[in-house]
């Protein structure tokens, strides 16, 4: 995709998300990665006053349940992969999410929606 619409699809799967103020955590790439298993990596930015560390969730859109990927991420890091071992083999639509510590309520960014097929555990 190219990098305007790859903009757009980002602000498109944040605009229910009220404005954060400096939280300075957001999701710079996505990319879901189907080898044999499938894993997802992503990159993030921040800035000094963002967390010090996030959790990461994996939502099902259409049941709006949360899957918990990774209980801690260090926000310094910039980049992490995870695989799909928290979904259970539940496919469906997928976002991936970056949340205060422990609080899936509490959204920092939100990825677009991508397909989880059988094939991909």
């Amino acid at each position: 995709m190219a990098p305007v619409a790859d903009e757009i699809n980002a602000a498109a799967s944040n605009a229910d998300l009220d404005r954060r103020g400096n939280d300075g955590i957001a999701l710079t790439d996505v990319d879901v990665k189907r080898i044999s298993p499938t894993v997802i990596k992503f990159k993030w930015s921040s800035h000094r006053r963002s967390p010090k560390r996030f959790t990461v969730w994996l939502r099902n859109v259409k049941t709006q349940e949360y899957y918990k990927a990774r209980a801690t991420v260090w926000t310094s890091a910039g980049q992490l992969q995870i695989g799909l071992g928290s979904l259970g083999n539940r496919t469906g639509e997928y976002q991936l999410v970056l949340t205060k510590w422990n609080h899936y309520h509490d959204v920092y960014a939100r990825s677009s929606t991508f397909k989880i097929r059988n094939s991909d555990f």
